[in-house]
């Protein structure tokens, strides 16, 4: 007589097997799993715990235990995750949406609104699975989303995910810079997550991520921060001006990146997670003109100008010229 497998039991005895194997978030991974095996609710589990599992169950579940006890992300096992409250199809292709990663777009949208932008053209830079492109497509109706990936296959999938949340967005498979390069376009926002995983730690990064995620969606040479050297200078040929930057940054680079924007010509502001982690760099289209020309004057009088008096002098010329008129 074969062995009865409750929800219960088989929950426990998996998450004492992937503690065994070193897996990360074992009750959390064999929830999901076994949920999307009985075609419930994670938490629907709870108020089931003594069914018993037909063979059928057992097996499917069995096959996706072995592929979590290799670290294959739960995510890939069961083909989707949910991003700013979407459902979204994620395959090797494209890296797994992160919950930070919401704090990119809260920040797209709060910028949105304190500005007024009715109808923003947005670009997002190595879009992957879209997660980034199409909740800003859903979450601002009348914007114009473009997203950019250099992957023919992670393009693919985005676009199945804008369909599937029925967003319009034009996606562009080309390299990010070489179509920058050409682009006449110009964005009201310019928004990426993009590799920022420095090659000098890539040992250390965890087997979930290691093993299966996209390299290429990750690596940014020695220190991780290979795009954003080749995108400051770049940034403003693409931007309008009074356009924004949002950059998604590691843990350590968020100064770094902020001082590359503010030395390509813009003002920037970092946004951190709730980890406390500096996560996001804020940039914005040119300095303002006292900051441009202070340091000028600073260098051709002993004395250096009051520009806010200067500005006051010019408005009462100005004033004075009409009345002549």
């Amino acid at each position: 007589m074969s062995e009865t497998w409750t929800v219960k039991k088989i929950l426990d005895w998996t998450h004492l097997y992937f503690k065994d194997k070193n897996v990360s978030e074992p009750r959390l991974g064999a929830e999901l799993m076994l949920a999307e095996v009985l075609n419930c609710k994670r938490i629907e589990l709870y108020v089931q715990f003594e069914r018993i599992l037909t063979a059928d169950e057992r097996s499917t579940y069995r096959e996706m235990v072995k592929r979590r006890s290799t670290h294959e992300p739960v995510q890939y096992i069961l083909g989707e995750t949910e991003f700013m409250g979407l459902p979204f199809r994620v395959d090797k292709s494209v890296l797994i949406p992160r919950p930070e990663t919401e704090l990119l777009v809260d920040c797209v949208i709060e910028h949105n609104k304190d500005k007024r932008l009715s109808a923003p053209a947005i670009l997002d830079i190595g879009t992957g699975s879209g997660c980034i492109a199409v909740s800003l497509a859903h979450m601002l109706t009348e914007a114009s989303v473009t997203a950019l990936d250099k992957s023919s296959d992670a393009i693919q999938t985005a676009r199945k995910n804008a369909e599937a949340n029925v967003v319009t967005v034009d996606f562009v498979h080309a390299d990010a810079f070489h179509w920058a390069a050409k682009s006449q376009q110009q964005f009201d926002i310019i928004v990426s997550n993009p590799p920022y995983v420095a090659e000098r730690e890539w040992d250390d990064v965890m087997p979930d991520v290691r093993q299966f995620e996209p390299k290429e969606a990750l690596l940014a040479g020695q220190d991780g921060l290979d795009f954003y050297r080749a995108f400051a200078p770049l940034a403003g040929k693409l931007l309008k001006q009074q356009g924004a930057v949002f950059l998604e940054t590691g843990y350590d680079q968020a100064a770094g990146v902020a001082d590359m924007m503010t030395n390509a010509g813009f003002r920037t502001s970092i946004r951190q997670d709730l980890n406390g982690i500096d996560r996001v760099v804020i940039a914005t289209r040119g300095y303002a003109v006292k900051e441009q020309l202070e340091p000028v004057l600073e260098m051709i009088v002993e004395k250096p100008i009051d520009l806010d008096l200067l500005e006051n002098e010019q408005e009462i010329a100005n004033e004075t010229d009409e009345n002549r008129e």
